[in-house]
């Protein structure tokens, strides 16, 4: 996701140049954007879009170990999984 994948380019150049407190930062700066956008896809029912950014979550949660990421992602999931139930339910009435 080319929206947040500035803060992971961040990251690392900070991580490079030893400047563990602007990692942090930056590491923040990335949750906060995927989880905002996410976020607001799913309000807006844009699923599809709101699953490929907490796909690219998962992954750099992974990479740079943000456990609080992994938090979030779950919680988002749950809720496209319900939004997407209803979905079924509504169709087979």
């Amino acid at each position: 996701m080319q929206l947040c994948s500035k803060w992971e380019s961040l990251i690392t150049w900070a991580e490079k140049g030893g400047n563990s407190y602007k990692a942090l930062e930056f590491r923040e700066k990335l949750v906060e954007c995927i989880v905002y956008t996410a976020t607001e896809k799913v309000k807006k029912k844009k699923l599809d879009e709101a699953e490929e950014l907490l796909k690219y979550g998962k992954e750099v949660a992974k990479k740079f170990n943000i456990e609080e990421l992994n938090f979030h992602i779950a919680l988002l999931e749950k809720e496209i999984s319900k939004i997407r139930q209803r979905r079924a339910q509504a169709q087979t009435k």
